[in-house]
């Protein structure tokens, strides 16, 4: 994302159970004029629930305008657990 982009990630946050299952990975969010793109780990969900993928979510930013302060990590960790699963 940070070559396509042209810019490192916005914000990152280690991943705790609170916001995916499985372990620690770290999320990465980068915004473009646009929209919010999520990198990190997703829970499977399926019949191997301990299994974690990485996934890249898309949220337009008329929906999630503006994120958190950078001091506030409980706060980007509930906007990012918000707006990875629709």
């Amino acid at each position: 994302m940070t070559g396509h982009l042209g810019a490192g990630p916005e914000r990152t946050l280690l991943s705790d159970a609170a916001v995916v299952t499985g372990p620690a990975m770290t999320h990465r969010v980068w915004r473009t004029p646009t929209h919010a793109l999520v990198l990190g780990p997703a829970a499977d969900n399926g019949p191997y629930g301990y299994l974690t993928h990485l996934q890249l979510s898309l949220t337009p930013l008329s929906c999630a305008p503006g994120l958190p302060p950078a001091a506030d990590e409980k706060a980007l960790e509930a906007w990012i657990t918000a707006h990875i699963d629709w």
